[in-house]
């Protein structure tokens, strides 16, 4: 990357799981920023010195709880969350370690997160919630059944639902550089991500992960590298039971989607990124076959768009997501 950015931190699982383009942790403040997304903000105290940030979009119906991926926000659903508030109550949850929730030392094994999450169901006096959940998130959804069964109407996985213990580590093909202005401003460093790697975040999820100088410009993570790194270390294999009904998503594994750059590469590059999506397309398939033949009734959908199909695929997954819930009922 450009001088200015002194660390890298990616790991792939499941075609994107953890991707934070930058530097070490922040230190400072950021630019004052107007969040417009129309939740509410509270902060719920989930242990001694643990505090998570709650998103409500308010919205009549059944809770809808919304669990970001591993290196975002509960801000990466300011425009998704928006399209359920007419018949759901919308929550998002940031988990420890990101964003405006705590960041302690400690506590990123997967039973403690599911932990965090029934805490705050318990403070928002919830008994039973819809839990939909991007990408290691679908782990956090499914320990989180096992261990409170009887609190969850329904899951929704977004390109979630993987034995993670299984991915292969390959080497990645280069990826482009961004270019000393790509941090300028918050609008280039989001058009950047658009070009680079085919999705592009809500503003305030760049605000609420990365520092933002009073004059725009982007600076490091706000998150240390060695939490996501924990988070990773502590994946367990998933135990997915016949419990509430489950609608799963998974991305297409698609070169040029997964790489929007490839045309841009070299002969070895383009023998990595196939060999990363024919890898990918494996996984997927085993991941699909065990979901299907662990869980009650399942519904699975394989859309066109990447592992961030809530962005690059919006309304097919809107669609279908909303068709699912009608049918289990209220």
């Amino acid at each position: 990357m450009a001088n200015a950015v002194t660390q890298q931190v990616r790991r792939t699982l499941a075609m994107g799981v953890l991707l934070i383009i930058g530097g070490s942790r922040a230190v400072g403040q950021s630019a004052a920023y107007v969040d417009t997304s129309g939740h509410q903000t509270s902060f719920v105290r989930s242990a001694p010195e643990v505090t998570l940030e709650v998103l409500d979009w308010a919205g009549n119906g059944p809770a809808l709880v919304m669990l970001a991926g591993l290196g975002n926000t509960a801000h990466v659903f300011d425009h998704f969350a928006h399209q359920f508030t007419d018949q759901y109550r919308v929550i998002g949850i940031t988990r420890r370690g990101f964003g405006a929730s705590s960041h302690p030392s400690t506590g990123y094994d997967l039973e403690t997160r599911a932990r965090d999450i029934a805490a705050v169901l318990d403070h928002l006096k919830l008994e039973r919630a819809i839990l939909v959940g991007h990408s290691i998130a679908g782990d956090e959804l499914t320990k989180f059944a096992g261990l409170y069964p009887s609190r969850v109407r329904a899951f929704v996985y977004i390109d979630a639902a993987y034995d993670r213990t299984k991915v292969e580590d390959l080497p990645q093909p280069p990826y482009p550089e961004p270019s000393a202005d790509t941090y300028s401003s918050v609008e280039k460093f989001t058009a950047y991500l658009a070009r680079a790697w085919n999705w592009r975040a809500p503003e305030a999820e760049t605000y609420n992960t990365r520092t933002v100088a009073p004059d725009g410009r982007v600076g490091a993570m706000k998150t240390a590298p060695e939490i996501p790194a924990e988070i990773v270390k502590r994946i367990e294999a998933p135990e997915y039971g016949k419990k509430a009904p489950a609608l799963a998503f998974y991305a297409k594994p698609d070169l040029q989607i997964v790489y929007p750059y490839s045309a841009d590469f070299d002969s070895d590059a383009r023998v990595r990124a196939e060999r990363i999506i024919a890898s990918t397309e494996r996984f997927q398939q085993g991941a699909i076959a065990s979901f299907l033949a662990e869980t009650d009734n399942r519904k699975v959908h394989v859309l066109e768009g990447n592992h961030y199909l809530f962005f690059t695929n919006e309304a097919a997954v809107a669609r279908l997501m909303r068709a699912f819930l009608v049918s289990i009922g209220r």
